[in-house]
């Protein structure tokens, strides 16, 4: 039998944590802190002198050893409970993890990312195997499956942040925009221009800020005895938009206004009520809602409301950091307030 020979150098045997700590003159713990970034438990010329013995030793503690000692997985989940597969296409979506994945990223922390369709809810391995230190979550579907859904997560016993959502749950943070009051802009600057006869264009499904803007929309109607159509366009996208908006109209008189419930719908319709040869906003006043980068290609410009999303991730990610640290949200429920973006298109 051939015997494998050996012509490698003897493999150098990592430094422990214990012999990090007696060349720089430190506690074992001090060098914890430097290595969980704990910047207010040590000063800076401590943390240099610590960094530097690390680096010089190429020190890198094991990760699962780090876990059970500081019971912390460094790692924030991001659950989003949508039906349509392709759900990162929405912009808003995308944005809001960009936000709470940044805001991880420099305080050290990794994002588990959870795309869930209501019909294997219950197969979601972020609800069944936890391995995150807290969760943001994005939720659609009717008021008692969000519930469901938040009593689920409230019994992984970590904190629970939701975006767009406006309950009062023990324990739970609600950071979300002001979509009531930016409809009302929207209704109001049509009122003001004699509309009296709406189309609202929703997704098929059900999302709270989708129902913010329908009631933002429909205290505005109901004030002044304005008309307002609610026309589901299923998956958002462009067929679907336009195959609902000439359904509706067929069925129905033409509105004096579309109210897009986001930018992508209300730039679908713009473009049937083109090819239908009909002028916005002459013919028809159009307006859309979130005012993402997509909406610069409108033509003409979109008359919509800005959405800063990016934040909501942002503080999502913030409030979630803050009581894994201290134990406790700034504020249970988190409101950012929108702006009226002026555009040509009502």
């Amino acid at each position: 039998m051939i015997k494998p020979s050996w012509t490698g150098t003897k493999q150098k045997r990592s430094s422990t944590l214990k012999e990090i700590a007696l060349e720089a003159g430190v506690t074992p713990m001090t060098v914890s802190n430097v290595l969980n970034h704990r910047e207010s438990e040590v000063s800076e010329k401590t943390r240099e002198r610590v960094q530097a013995v690390i680096d010089r030793h190429r020190y890198r503690p094991q990760a699962a050893a780090l876990q059970l000692r500081s019971q912390h997985t460094h790692a924030l989940g991001m659950f989003i409970l949508d039906d349509v597969p392709q759900f990162l296409n929405d912009p808003f979506t995308t944005q809001v993890v960009a936000g709470l994945s940044n805001i991880a990223s420099e305080k050290h922390y990794s994002v588990v990312l959870q795309g869930v369709r209501s019909d294997t809810l219950l197969e979601a391995p972020l609800l069944a195997r936890l391995q995150t230190d807290g969760v943001c979550a994005i939720l659609s579907g009717s008021d008692a499956t969000r519930q469901a859904v938040t009593d689920r997560l409230l019994s992984l016993n970590v904190p629970v942040v939701l975006i767009q959502e406006a309950v009062s749950n023990p324990g739970v943070c609600c950071v979300r925009q002001d979509d009531h009051d930016g409809a009302c802009q929207i209704a109001r600057y049509l009122v003001e221009r004699g509309v009296r006869d709406m189309m609202f264009l929703t997704p098929g499904e059900d999302w709270p800020a989708i129902a913010h803007r329908y009631n933002g929309l429909k205290s505005v109607c109901d004030a002044v005895g304005a008309r307002l159509r609610v026309v589901p366009c299923g998956d958002e996208s462009l067929v679907s938009t336009q195959n609902a908006v000439a359904a509706a109209i067929e069925s129905d008189d033409m509105p004096a206004a579309i109210v897009g419930g986001n930018d992508r719908m209300a730039m679908a319709a713009m473009e049937y009520l083109r090819q239908r040869g009909l002028r916005v906003p002459e013919d028809i006043r159009v307006t859309g809602f979130n005012s993402f980068d997509v909406s610069a290609f409108a033509n003409p410009s979109l008359v919509t409301i800005r959405s800063d999303a990016y934040e909501l991730g942002r503080r999502a990610g913030q409030e979630l950091l803050t009581n894994i640290e201290t134990g406790a949200f700034t504020a249970e429920d988190i409101v950012l307030p929108v702006d009226f973006v002026a555009g040509q298109s009502a």
